[in-house]
């Protein structure tokens, strides 16, 4: 298969020759046609042995898919392309990667979580900090000690890629691509910017980041999945309660919050025609869907009082535990007995 010459953006480097650190090869690089996507996330969550950190790397023809795994569940995702890097929806990844199957490869390591989240913190943030030097790792180092500068640095060398982490100017930890067992950090930050005559200088890039704490989770398809059919529940259910208005209603709440939560954009509508998934941390999705249900259930309390919690009850009862678990019942002013 004929190796993709697509470039990332700002690096002169070609995506298809990324290689990122990892503690553990879980699956070497493989065309994609040989991999049961669908199998490797299922074992990643049931199997002991599978419920690892880790990060799922898939070389398609034009961009860079990256999905994240903590204790074996995927928790996010993000794209490198020649335009940029990005988060993405984990669903847009996966199609993505299951649309380009006959053309992609498809690599699964395992990862310590400091590095997910350096990985996912290059992907999302803006580059900052001082100018960077990228002839040397002296010159590097010194303007970063200059300004005393924390943070998270990515750099790579000839495809290798690698994350520092710095503090006030320091180097603190690093996660490397092929260090060697018996070598030192200063010296493999050092070989990355030299090579062995006749060999030519390697292509280097240094991107500096505030860097992240943790890895931040994104709410999965099946907690999105869940959401809809919450939202669906509750619009028949409104509907029966007031035939010819309740599910306008409905939709005038949601059309009223749009401006301020865009995110139920991807919610309400005719059962079972979705759009795409939305970016955000479960936490927010539950927010948004709990300030619907406000909205249009408040105003029914007034005429029907006692209404609301019962209809939130018949709508949620068959996923209540899962929405317990994301705090979505404290979001709404009712008490729910079950």
């Amino acid at each position: 298969m004929r190796a993709s010459a697509a470039v990332l953006a700002d690096t002169g480097v070609r995506l298809w020759d990324l290689l990122f650190p990892r503690s553990r090869v879980l699956m070497h690089r493989t065309r994609v046609p040989y991999v049961h996507l669908d199998g490797l996330i299922a074992f990643s969550k049931r199997d002991r042995d599978g419920r690892v950190d880790a990060y799922l790397a898939a070389y398609l023809p034009d961009e860079v898919a990256l999905v994240f795994f903590l204790g074996g569940d995927v928790v996010n995702a993000a794209m490198l392309t020649p335009l940029g890097r990005f988060a993405v929806p984990i669903a847009q990844a996966l199609q993505h990667i299951q649309g380009e199957a006959e053309r992609a490869e498809i690599a699964f390591h395992q990862a310590p979580s400091e590095q997910l989240a350096a990985m996912y913190a290059a992907c999302v943030q803006a580059p900052v900090g001082p100018p960077l030097d990228a002839s040397s790792a002296e010159a590097v180092f010194r303007a970063l000690y200059e300004c005393r500068w924390s943070g998270t640095l990515e750099l790579i060398s000839n495809g290798r890629v690698n994350y520092v982490q710095v503090r006030d100017g320091r180097f603190a930890s690093g996660h490397f691509s092929d260090q060697r067992p018996d070598e030192m950090p200063g010296p493999y930050l050092a070989r990355l910017f030299t090579s062995v005559p006749p060999e030519p200088l390697p292509n280097v890039a240094v991107r500096a980041v505030p860097g992240l704490a943790a890895l931040p989770p994104q709410a999965p398809p099946a907690m999105v999945a869940m959401f809809r059919n919450v939202v669906w529940g509750l619009t028949d259910l409104l509907e029966q309660e007031h035939p010819g208005d309740g599910a306008k209603r409905a939709e005038r709440s949601r059309q009223r919050l749009l401006p301020r939560l865009p995110i139920l954009q991807y919610f309400g509508g005719p059962r079972g025609v979705e759009g795409g998934d939305p970016l955000a941390e479960p936490s927010e999705l539950a927010e948004a869907l709990a300030a619907w249900l406000r909205e249009v259930l408040g105003e029914l309390e007034i005429i029907n009082p006692g209404c609301a919690p019962r209809l939130v009850r018949d709508a949620a009862r068959e996923h209540r535990f899962a929405l317990n678990a994301v705090g979505f019942f404290e979001r709404l002013p009712w008490r729910i007995q079950w």
